[in-house]
Parts: C-alpha cells; sequence; structure tokens
C-alpha cells in the first residue's frame, strides 16, 4: 500500500483508477481509511505529490472521525440506553414477555420498550437491535410518505417507488427511474431535517444534477433548506457513526 509520511506520522493509502475518471479525488473514510481516485493515465509520482499536497487536510478528517467515534460509541441495546426518536431522546427498555413468536419495539411516551420471550446474551442484543432498527424502518417511512403526500403535488412530481433501506453512507436517493430510497435512520432525525432530506430526493426528480436551478427549486419550497442542512451536516454524521444499528 502506498505510503507517505508527514509531520512523522505515516498516512497510507489506496488508488482506485477509473478509467472514466478525469480528475484526481480524495476522499478519507469514517475509519480513517484514504482512498485516493484517479484515470489510468496519471503516473505514481503525481499521485504521490496530490496526497502529500492534502496531507495537513488529511490529518484533520482523520482526528474528527476519530473524536466522532469516541464521543459516540457504538449501541449496546441494554436497558436505559437513549435513542433519538424525530430529535428527542427516548430510553430504552427491554422488557421479557415469555411465549411471544418474534421480538416487538414499541413507543410509549419517552420510551422504546422492547418485548423479547426470554433470550440472554449475544441473542438477547440481536433480537433487541433487529426490533429497533425494524420500528425505526416503519417510522420513516410513514413520516417519509407524508412529506410526499405534502409536497408531490406542489411540485409537480410522483415518485414511482419510495423504499426505506440500510445505507451505510447516504441519507437518500433518487434514481432516473423515480424511485426514492430513504435510509431507515431518517426518523432519528428532527421532522423538519427529516422533511428537508425527501424534498431533496423530490426535487431530484425535477432536475437530477445541483446546479442553480435545483436549488432555486428546493428554496421555493423550503425556504429554511439551508438550516435544515446545516443540522444534518453537523449532527448527522453522530448518528451513523454512534448507530451501528
Amino acid at each position: 500500500m502506498p505510503t507517505i509520511t508527514f509531520k512523522r506520522r505515516k498516512l497510507e493509502y489506496t488508488v482506485h483508477r477509473t478509467a472514466g475518471q478525469k480528475t484526481l479525488s480524495l476522499k478519507v473514510h469514517r475509519d480513517g481509511q484514504v482512498a485516493v481516485g484517479a484515470p489510468g493515465f496519471v503516473k505514481q509520482m503525481e499521485l504521490r505529490r496530490f496526497v502529500v499536497k492534502r496531507a495537513g487536510w488529511i490529518l484533520e478528517k482523520q482526528s474528527y472521525f476519530s473524536d466522532l467515534a469516541r464521543r459516540c460509541p457504538p449501541k449496546e441495546f441494554k436497558n436505559g440506553e437513549t435513542f433519538p426518536v424525530l430529535g428527542r431522546n427516548h430510553r430504552l427498555k427491554v422488557l421479557h414477555r415469555p411465549g411471544i413468536s418474534e421480538p416487538v419495539c414499541i413507543s410509549e411516551g419517552r420510551r422504546l420498550k422492547v418485548l423479547v420471550a426470554g433470550q440472554i446474551g449475544d441473542a438477547l442484543r440481536r433480537s433487541v437491535k433487529k426490533s429497533v432498527c425494524t420500528w425505526y424502518g416503519t417510522l420513516t417511512d410513514r413520516k417519509a410518505r407524508a412529506v410526499i403526500r405534502k409536497h408531490a403535488d406542489s411540485l409537480a412530481v410522483r415518485p414511482r417507488e419510495l423504499r426505506v433501506v440500510d445505507q451505510a453512507k447516504r441519507w437518500a436517493s433518487c434514481s432516473k427511474t423515480g424511485q426514492i430510497r430513504c435510509n431507515w435512520r431518517l426518523s432519528m432525525f428532527p421532522m423538519p431535517v427529516l422533511e428537508y432530506v425527501v424534498v431533496h430526493e423530490l426535487c431530484h426528480l425535477r432536475t437530477h444534477d445541483h446546479s442553480e436551478r435545483f436549488w432555486r427549486l428546493l428554496k421555493s419550497v423550503l425556504p429554511d433548506y439551508q438550516r435544515r442542512r446545516e443540522w444534518l451536516r453537523r449532527e448527522g454524521p453522530a448518528l451513523l457513526v454512534g448507530g451501528e444499528l
């Protein structure tokens, strides 16, 4: 693996060459790994200079993600843990109900209650995790559909399909065929932020790029979209890192 040294630290990076790529690109993943995208014709020496020039930025991103992981460790799915639901923390309560066929999660006030048959150890954690994730997915589906009903007519669009999925790197996406895919974690967000994410994808049914026309269209529907977008940029990564759900 190629390596450079910057401020007495070794930085490793991987190179991915793509025939259709025209310029060099750089990405630091949440686990700290550095990936360089490059056209096939770029020589190794040029790649190395490219990484060296951006070494300071790479260290900043690695430090950011490392701190994020410390502040937001993976959930253990045990009693007393907090889980955000539409922007408000709910405490988890695990209750044993012998005889039930499948674990089930329900919301009561500011609690998420998970009913399980009688599992212990890792089996209990897996059961609680599965039921909590399923519950979030159902809530995200319901809230996303409500946003679509609210805004589709004014945007003169009609999604072909809505799917709630598990995506590690994206909050939502829109295909050219009209399918909108939403990350099941969206129902962790305050409702205005969830609305922003879904409306963003609805606008992509009109224009698939992020041109000025796209942002004007989005602003016509959500005049304060920048405030919602800023919350997503600031708080969203913690929900992905801490949400090893």
